[in-house]
């Protein structure tokens, strides 16, 4: 426990020198910022336990949900793939770019690897 408490400690100095901020602020934005995630997640569980199902839905071959279906074509329309049918979008400059703030081996990689892995899965 001494360890981590020193751990932290050494952390918050070094953020504190880095920004400025003295540590108990900085202790008392993570304190505020736990309480506003921890009221938001509150809200979203109390709006799902809103939620009631009033009648069970039946699946019907060869029947679409015309909401789906609009999704479907807002995906056409902003990326032109066709509904199960999905590719990488060539980027839009050259992988050298962003050069010199990404070199452009660390693009070719984050989006032929990293990107794609999204389309492949």
């Amino acid at each position: 426990m001494a360890d981590k408490d020193s751990y932290i400690s050494a952390l918050e100095g070094k953020l504190a020198q880095l920004s400025g901020i003295e540590i108990e602020q900085i202790r008392k934005n993570q304190f505020a910022n736990a309480a506003d995630e921890a009221r938001a997640i509150q809200e979203m569980a109390n709006y799902v336990n809103t939620i009631t199902v009033q009648k069970a839905a039946e699946a019907q071959s060869g029947v679409a949900d015309p909401q789906i279906n609009a999704i479907y074509k807002t995906i056409k329309a902003e990326l032109g793939e066709e509904r199960g049918v999905h590719a990488l979008p060539a980027l839009k400059y050259d992988y050298s770019g962003l050069e010199p703030h990404i070199c452009a081996t660390i693009m070719e990689i984050h989006h032929t690897k990293h990107h794609q892995a999204y389309i492949n899965n």
